[in-house]
């Protein structure tokens, strides 16, 4: 590996870029479920790679954790 780094959005960990030498593209690995779309894509640059991770983390679909439903105590 010649080069990796980390990619956070709005300080959190969404995935690393990493490139084998300076001729090759770019990979995305995802490390956040709003990214994991891109796991595995190659990308021309870092600054795609990072354009792209923060579209998809802002704008991505995934389904919430489920919330506990509030329970009512009768007395």
């Amino acid at each position: 590996m010649f080069e990796s780094s980390v990619i956070e959005i709005d300080g959190i960990f969404v995935g690393i870029v990493f490139h084998n030498s300076p001729d090759e593209p770019y990979k995305f690995r995802a490390m956040h479920e709003r990214v994991t779309q891109m796991d595995g894509d190659i990308l021309p640059t870092f600054e795609a790679a990072v354009a792209r991770a923060r579209t998809r983390f802002r704008t991505g679909r995934y389904k919430p954790a489920r919330a506990m439903e509030a329970t009512r105590l009768r007395a």
